[in-house]
């Protein structure tokens, strides 16, 4: 049963609790495009180091960075309008891989190219309720920290 955790350890300067309000629930990853894959390989082949990615369970779809996107050299396959906070704006929409190492899991697909970095934002990576549909998230930000556990049979694969 794949399962990982997150959080944050009470700090000097800042509790577990005020870093998960602060930075919220995070997962490593690496996000690339291995044209090859799957092609009999357990993951991907992919460009990036390690990065964040937020869970973020106010976007229905997992987007990318547009910055690293353009770095990485991710195809683009289209324009679409994406709504945010801001409103509705185009965006490039990115074929890539985000795996998942702790979860030894992989996401497949066109992903939004959204302004995370140029918006001071800590992460590489939004992960949305498309991934949390396979999972079940407990958040316990009374202590900053929480787990991501999938108890069902996958095949550690799934489309955006």
């Amino acid at each position: 049963m794949p399962t990982t955790e997150f959080g944050f350890e009470d700090a000097a300067d800042l509790s577990g609790q005020e870093a998960l309000v602060s930075y919220g629930p995070t997962l490593t990853v690496e996000i690339g495009f291995d044209p090859d894959f799957p092609n009999d390989k357990s993951r991907p082949d992919l460009s990036s180091k390690r990065l964040r990615a937020l869970v973020d369970t106010g976007a229905t779809h997992s987007c990318i960075d547009s910055a690293l996107a353009i770095e990485l050299g991710l195809p683009i396959v289209e324009r679409e309008y994406v709504t945010g906070v801001h409103g509705a704006a185009p965006v490039d929409m990115h074929l890539a891989q985000i795996y998942i190492p702790a979860l030894d899991h992989t996401i497949v697909g066109r992903f939004a190219g959204v302004h995370l970095s140029a918006g001071g934002q800590a992460h590489s990576a939004l992960l949305g309720r498309t991934f949390l549909q396979h999972y079940t998230m407990v958040y316990e930000g009374r202590i900053g920290r929480g787990t991501i556990t999938n108890d069902t049979q996958s095949n550690g694969q799934l489309e955006e």
